[in-house]
């Protein structure tokens, strides 16, 4: 189990900052008055390891009143099996839209046997109630079970009645979750007998229900038989009448076909004397339009050559003319810029550059003489300063008779350098503004050679365009002569503009004369439709001629008589059909409700079923849940009253043996051999008893394994001296490890280490006064 050796407290309940320190072996006694802060420690102690906040307080209030924004944590350091572990638990306030909220936080380190352990880590408060779970073997409740006596618990143990003690003992033991599941088992098996009994649903309810919903489908069956019958001899008048009223339609049919025919051969008539006028007009239309063998194909296609040729020459034209503008303009500008170049050209321009170069080169080199021999003045001057009478002269090293003489002679020599130096900086500025300039004229010089290269080398462009585009439009004027008449009278055939415009003179006749072509080819098509049309009409004729069918006015109204009786005869069957199924409907609605009144009673009868079942269950579970009670309480009070017996003959000899059963009585046996229980011993005794229990109970839950720290809260508190005395006494004979809070000062003679604390204030809290 895990030991205790520091708590450090910071900012919880009435604690503002606090550290204790623990004695792994003895009593360690936490001192003070009544309201000090001391089960503070203990609480912190707790939340620390298992993140568990005694007296049913929520996390947020471990936070110390009047701390908010400061932290509020604690940290416990422990042995476990020789390593030293160090694990911390704290909560960080964080603002949010509906206030301020608590953050818990949680940090764990291994310092180890040899110093050299694991570093500090961040890690999720889960994570940390984990590792120690994994540690001890314990949950948090079986922990505090084990090693916490709270307050009154040794005088509950040993003078409270058997409820009182059952109930102790199985809250720390943790039988008590055991013993309230089976109390609320048998309460809910007496729960759902007493619900099954008062449910309705019976086996004769169900077998009633099922006769009358066979008896109902029966009748549904009988009434469906006879609807089915009707229903077929209503469908056979239906298909008589539909043929009766077929055969009357087709008759009437005939009849409006007969009339519509005579009225459409009449149309047709019409329709070929006006066939026959169109074709007239239309032959004596093409007749004086004449050009039947005229090809507008052909003209179009000679139009479209001729204006392309026309376009494609005058557009070479404007292109060697625009060329031989652009060639002008490049040539005077190519002049222009050759006769600037010719004006800024210098022959002893690169001389004077070089110059310029040389001579700022040297004022530079003027410059870096003249500081080399400032700096040796200046520092001749502060050697000269610094040694004073026994100075020696920087040149010639010779002793120096006058010092002041010659810091003078340096010191003018210095204001001639500067001089000096300023001059010579002031001529290299003016050399290299020269040299930039020459510079700058050079470039002058080369831009516009270069620009009047380059005019050139456009005009030169331009030309060989313009002399491109002549050759094109003089194969364009070929292709124009081509296409115009053999004989064309044109001005002057080797003049381009005679010859363009007896061109578009051509273009204007081409288009008159495909208009005509098309026109003519528009009247033929026309002809041709009004021809077909004329043939169709009279084939129209003819059609309408050899299905005329005539019907007589006798046969008519005898197919008219006889839909009206077969009509008479299907109303009756589909009326008798209809009433049939209405019945049949009605019965089988009532089979529906009478199928859902059976499912009804045996819904419920299963239901009812399904709840003594579930009764029965229960009474089950809650008999196998007593019988486990009863079998780990045996084992329980055996194992604690063997622990407790170990424990009590280690303290006195006067008892021999402890006793605790179902019974829940604890009693001790006398060496003299009387048994005797423990709320009848005297105070000492009692004590003594009452912790040996208390003990025997911590063995039980650890399986033995009672290493760890025993923490005591307050277990004197509600004893008279002697008794208070007895049990500190007993707990410092166990040699077990222990840290016991008390107000009272008789703790003080029995532990090995005291800590005393006093009573808080608002500001500083509880404070450790002193620590022995």
């Amino acid at each position: 189990m895990i030991t205790p050796v520091r708590i450090r407290v910071r900012n919880i309940r009435s604690v503002a900052d606090g550290e204790i320190t623990l004695t792994p072996t003895g009593i360690t006694a936490l001192h003070g008055p009544v309201g000090s802060g001391k089960s503070t420690f203990l609480d912190a102690l707790v939340w620390t390891l298992y993140g568990e906040v005694p007296g049913g307080l929520r996390q947020a209030e471990m936070r110390r009143t009047g701390a908010d924004g400061h932290p509020c944590e604690a940290e416990v350091e422990f042995l476990h099996n020789g390593q030293t572990y160090t694990a911390q638990r704290g909560l960080k306030q964080r603002s949010t839209r509906g206030g301020v909220r608590e953050e818990a936080y949680a940090r764990w380190w291994t310092n180890g046997a040899s110093g050299a352990g694991q570093a500090e880590r961040q890690i999720s408060p889960t994570k940390l109630t984990h590792k120690i779970t994994e540690l001890t073997g314990l949950s948090g409740r079986a922990y505090t079970g084990a090693f916490f006596i709270a307050q009154g618990e040794l005088t509950g143990l040993a003078e409270g009645t058997p409820a009182q003690v059952q109930q102790l003992f199985e809250e720390q033991t943790g039988l008590g979750p055991l013993t309230k599941a089976v109390d609320q088992a048998s309460t809910r098996a007496r729960r759902a007998e007493e619900l099954a009994a008062a449910m309705p649903g019976s086996r004769e309810d169900t077998d009633q229900a099922r006769e009358a919903l066979d008896n109902a489908q029966q009748h549904a069956a009988d009434l469906h038989d006879a609807q089915q019958e009707t229903a077929a001899t209503a469908a056979e008048a239906a298909a008589r009448l539909s043929l009766a009223e077929q055969q009357v339609e087709a008759a009437q049919e005939l009849r409006r076909a007969a009339e519509q025919a005579r009225v459409d051969h009449a149309r047709a008539e019409e329709r070929a004397r006006a066939s026959q006028q169109r074709v007239d007009t239309l032959t004596a239309q093409v007749a004086a339009a004449g050009a039947e063998d005229t090809d507008a194909d052909a003209l179009t296609h000679r139009l479209q050559a001729l204006r392309a040729a026309v376009s494609a020459t005058e557009h070479a034209i404007n292109q060697a003319d625009d060329a031989r503008r652009r060639s002008a303009d490049a040539d005077a500008r190519a002049r222009t810029a050759q006769d600037q170049a010719e004006a800024l050209t210098d022959p002893e321009l690169e001389g004077r550059i070089a110059q310029a170069q040389a001579e700022s080169t040297a004022y530079e080199q003027q410059r870096g003489a003249l500081k080399g021999e400032y700096t040796r003045l200046t520092r001749a001057i502060t050697t000269l300063q610094t040694v004073g009478a026994t100075a020696c002269c920087p040149t010639c090293t010779q002793p120096v008779h006058d010092l002041e003489t010659l810091i003078t002679d340096l010191s003018a020599q210095i204001e001639r350098c500067i001089v000096d130096g300023r001059t010579a900086k002031a001529k290299a500025e003016a050399i290299t503004q020269l040299h930039a300039s020459l510079l700058a004229g050079r470039e002058r010089q080369a831009q516009t050679s270069a620009r009047a290269a380059a005019a050139r080398d456009e005009a030169a462009a331009a030309q060989q365009t313009a002399t491109e585009a002549n050759r094109t439009a003089a194969e364009h004027i070929e292709t124009i002569t081509g296409l115009l008449p053999a004989a064309s009278p044109v001005a002057d055939p080797d003049n381009t503009d005679s010859i363009l415009k007896y061109a578009h003179h051509n273009i204007d006749r081409l288009a008159r004369q495909v208009a005509d072509a098309q026109h003519a080819q528009d009247l033929r098509a026309q002809l041709d439709a009004a021809r077909a049309q004329f043939e169709s009409t009279h084939d129209d004729l003819a059609r309408i001629a050899a299905n005329q069918v005539a019907v007589s006015d006798a046969e008519l109204a005898s197919a008219v008589s006889t839909l009206g009786t077969i009509r008479t005869e299907h109303t009756a069957r589909a009326a008798a059909a209809h009433e049939a199924d209405t019945r049949f409907q009605v019965a089988a609605e009532r089979a529906a409700l009478l199928a859902e009144a059976h499912d009804t009673a045996q819904s419920r009868m299963r239901a009812k079923a399904d709840q003594l079942h579930q009764a029965h269950i229960i009474h089950q579970a809650a008999a196998l849940l007593a019988a486990l009670r009863r079998t780990l309480l045996a084992e329980y009070t055996a194992a604690v009253s063997q622990a407790a017996t170990d424990v009590l003959t280690q303290i006195t000899d006067r008892h021999i043996q402890f006793e605790i059963d179902e019974s829940f009585v604890p009693r001790v046996h006398t060496a003299e051999g009387t048994v005797r229980p423990t709320r009848v011993l005297s105070g000492g005794e009692k004590a003594t008893a009452a912790l040996a229990f208390r003990l025997g109970i911590t063995a039980q839950i650890t399986g033995g394994n009672a290493t760890g720290m025993i923490v005591a809260d307050e277990i004197t508190a509600a004893h008279d001296a002697d008794t208070r005395q007895a049990v500190l006494t007993c707990l410092a004979e166990l040699g077990w490890p222990a840290l016991v809070v008390s107000h009272g000062e008789e703790i003080t003679e029995t532990a090995q280490q005291v800590i005393s604390v006093r009573q808080p204030d608002e500001t500083t809290g509880t404070v450790i006064v002193q620590a022995a």
